[in-house]
């Protein structure tokens, strides 16, 4: 392409073609440039005000080592009652993706600070490439296990409290009915507890219909995002776009570079495997009560009803939330908040989706006040 030369030396004024990137080139290319500016100016700036600091543990009975942040007190409780905040994420996630939400909070500086990373997640994402087909993916009672280990390990002392969303909600549920010592109270955002996701999803997942976030197209990131919002109901998917669409094409391109092929379609696979809705007969038929108590006792992630009822916490479910579905989610705590005695307050974000508001506000920010009022209220032992 260009000037042509001739053997005189003379040039050939023969104008070259105008060159044309594609529109989705163009958008994969800005939108790459802009993301990624965005996400590391703002998990840089988190980390540092928040004085959060990148660690790693070895859990040895897991044989597992897990990635976390950390802030240190700068008070320290010698009594074991060190106030302390664990922060679980989301499904797809890192631990450094919470920086900027725990930044906001604006915690004291006498409150420790753990934000851990699930396996099969963030750091651990390179494992599954070195491993390949060798690399087992996690599943709710293995992350259960490493969770509750790694309390241990770096010495949570017995007066914590835990946030969790999402998946991370669903690992927060579960650790606060295993260790009581440790866990005070709990606040659940809409937590993916198997019971309580979307039927229809969770279906689609299995069968091969509905790719979720393990994006196979441009088109998939703007269908995910409808749905993360309030652009479907239960017969169609309206158009309704929280994320400029401008985006999609980076998206895409960037989750295809994130993890290794079929990563993320594998670890929900192997999340889904406990979800009663999928597999109605996972529990113990010899054992005594109702078909709900003996998921209950036999499987605890199997179970179709609170099983912990006596815990102190806070539930906020979005009302039009079609990933972790809110009536599911009503049903499965409907007899503990029912019941007068209860210490669990049931919540709800009116016209809000999983992850936005209809008017385009994320759910981040919408909880962010709630969460602070009701996480810095310790317990005094």
């Amino acid at each position: 392409m260009g000037l042509l030369i001739n053997n005189n030396n003379q040039t050939n004024a023969r104008v070259p073609p105008t060159i044309r990137l594609p529109q989705r080139e163009i958008e994969a290319v800005l939108g790459t440039a802009l993301l990624t500016t965005a996400g590391t100016l703002s998990k840089n700036i988190g980390l540092k005000k928040a004085k959060l600091v990148e660690k790693q543990v070895y859990l040895p009975k897991c044989d597992y080592t897990m990635h976390y942040l950390e802030r240190e007190a700068e008070e320290v409780d010698e009594s074991s009652q060190q106030p302390t905040l664990l922060f679980f994420h989301g499904i797809s996630q890192r631990c450094t993706d919470y920086a900027d939400f725990v930044n906001k909070l604006d915690i004291p500086s006498n409150i420790r600070i753990l934000v851990p990373e699930q396996a099969g997640h963030g750091k651990d994402i390179e494992r599954a490439r070195l491993e390949g087909p060798a690399y087992v993916q996690p599943t709710q009672e293995s992350m259960l296990a490493t969770t509750s280990e790694f309390l241990d390990q770096v010495h949570a002392s017995n007066n914590c409290n835990v946030f969790g969303i999402s998946l991370g909600g669903a690992v927060a549920y579960y650790l606060h009915n295993k260790r009581p010592d440790k866990i005070q109270r709990a606040m659940l955002v809409c937590p993916a507890i198997p019971a309580c996701v979307d039927k229809d999803l969770a279906k689609g997942i299995v069968n091969g219909t509905n790719n979720f976030f393990c994006f196979e197209s441009r088109n998939d990131v703007k269908l995910l995002f409808r749905d993360l919002s309030t652009g479907r109901n239960d017969n169609e998917r309206k158009k309704k776009d929280p994320v400029p669409k401008f985006f999609n094409e980076a998206i895409y391109r960037m989750s295809k570079k994130a993890s290794p092929d079929g990563h993320y379609m594998g670890l929900l696979n192997s999340l889904l495997k406990n979800t009663p809705t999928l597999n109605d007969d996972n529990y113990d038929a010899e054992s005594d009560g109702s078909s709900e108590q003996r998921r209950s006792i036999t499987n605890p992630f199997a179970a179709v009803s609170d099983i912990n009822g006596d815990a102190n916490r806070l539930v906020i479910w979005p009302q039009k939330d079609q990933i972790i579905n809110y009536e599911q989610g009503r049903q499965f705590f409907e007899a503990t908040i029912s019941n007068g005695d209860s210490k669990t307050q049931f919540e709800t974000i009116p016209d809000c989706g999983h992850v936005f508001h209809s008017d385009g506000t994320g759910i981040f920010e919408i909880i962010r006040p709630r969460t602070r009022e009701y996480l810095l209220e310790f317990s005094e032992k």
